[in-house]
């Protein structure tokens, strides 16, 4: 009994420590939260508050132009107009991204797509959490500008992950407008013209740290897109629920090589509306049971979503490219090996050939805001940083050639069109 006792005195003391939470304590959390995820970013990015990117030293600018280091410098050294770089021994050079861009202009590197042609929108997908969608976009999206490309990323997610990831606070430094959610509450909302809504998502388009590499960010009001699509779907005769977005962006196709979409992890509308505007689907998923057996029903409804496009629409829905690529695989791990190995025979066409693997400098990294493309200094063996970016650009090389090909499939039925 005394025993017991003791327990009940324990108990109550505790049950005493820990106060009830009424909806002032969690408004008040909410701030503590946001001063917290302030305070982070401000550390992250002292002393301006925003993030900067660093510069690329001579070999890594020959390699992301396909040349050899001694020949990009002959080059440079007979060009002496080009950009040389900033550094105090010539042989050892750094520069910026948009310098390594003029440099692909005046080698006259081949373009990503033909004059006029629209650009590609890729959505990275899965409708559980924790799959790496937005470690995926943004390493993605990074990976496409190094060597090329421009593009644009949409965070489809009111959570705004990816846009914390780009040093932006998502809920006191972005406004509705500078998300989706002006332009999917349409020009009339609720009985009332939307003074914010200007007929595509260009408004919503803001700079990034990376050269050519564009952002329409995300805050906690992106939730309220889907009371907006319900609304409209119940208000608006006529009204496809699923456009949209498509819509918004389509004049953005001529802007932008790539657009990515970072979607939620949820069914929802703004999802459903991400799903049409896609040209190919990303589908992360780890080698975990609960995320193999959640992979079923993801499928599933995606095949409904298709099935309702494509009574509402003339022409069915068809993708460029289904992948899946397995996310957070440890490598050293007999389970990770067996489900992948599982995956791989189950989807031998749509898996990827490479992975991304859980490394230990990805999580060293996350703390800074930073990703793996961004690292200047590594606190650690900086050889387990190499063997991370080596693993990450793998992927990334392998998506960026599934990109290409439907670009240059395109451009093919566009150029036909054209003279046709």
């Amino acid at each position: 009994m005394a025993a017991n006792a003791d327990t009940l005195i324990n108990t109550s003391a505790l049950i005493e420590a820990v106060p009830p939470l009424g909806a002032d304590g969690v408004t008040d959390l909410a701030r503590r939260a946001a001063d917290l995820n302030k305070t982070i970013r401000d550390l992250a990015t002292h002393p301006t508050h925003r993030k900067t990117l660093r510069k690329f030293v001579g070999p890594e600018v020959a390699a992301l132009l396909g040349l050899k280091v001694e020949t990009l410098y002959r080059r440079l050294d007979r060009h002496p107009a080009l950009p040389q770089g900033t550094t105090a021994n010539p042989r050892r050079r750094e520069f910026s991204l948009e310098e390594v861009f003029q440099l692909r202009q005046a080698f006259e590197l081949p373009a990503k797509r033909a004059p006029g042609q629209p650009g590609i929108v890729v959505s990275i997908c899965n409708f559980k959490g924790g799959v790496a969608k937005t470690t995926t976009a943004a390493h993605l999206s990074q990976y496409l500008v190094m060597h090329g490309y421009r593009v644009l990323l949409v965070d489809l997610d009111a959570q705004a992950s990816l846009t914390q990831l780009f040093g932006i606070l998502p809920h006191t430094e972005v406004g509705d407008d500078q998300t989706v959610r002006s332009f999917l509450e349409g020009p009339n909302f609720q009985g009332q013209q939307n003074l914010n809504w200007t007929g595509d998502l260009r408004p919503a388009v803001q700079k990034t740290h990376w050269h050519n590499l564009d952002l329409i960010a995300s805050n906690l009001g992106v939730y309220g897109c889907e009371f907006a699509i319900a609304a409209r779907l119940r208000d608006e005769e006529g009204f496809a629920f699923h456009r949209p977005l498509s819509e918004g962006l389509e004049p953005l196709r001529q802007d932008y090589d790539v657009i990515i979409l970072d979607t939620a992890p949820s069914l929802s509308f703004v999802n459903s509306n991400a799903m049409f505007a896609a040209d190919g689907l990303l589908i992360t998923l780890p080698p975990a049971m609960i995320d193999l057996q959640s992979s079923s029903l993801f499928f599933d409804l995606v095949a409904e979503l298709m099935e309702a496009f494509n009574r509402m629409e003339a022409t069915p829905k068809t993708y460029d490219f289904g992948s899946v690529l397995l996310t957070r695989v440890r490598p050293n791990d007999t389970t990770h090996a067996q489900i992948s190995k599982w995956i791989r025979q189950y989807f031998a066409r749509e898996t990827c050939t490479h992975t991304m693997v859980q490394s230990s400098a990805l999580e060293k990294v996350g703390p800074d805001l930073l990703t793996l493309y961004e690292v200047a200094e590594y606190d650690g063996d900086r050889r387990t940083l190499e063997r991370a970016i080596d693993a990450m650009n793998g992927v990334n090389g392998e998506i960026a050639d599934l990109i290409q090909r439907a670009l240059n499939a395109r451009a093919v039925a566009f150029n036909a069109a054209k003279e046709g």
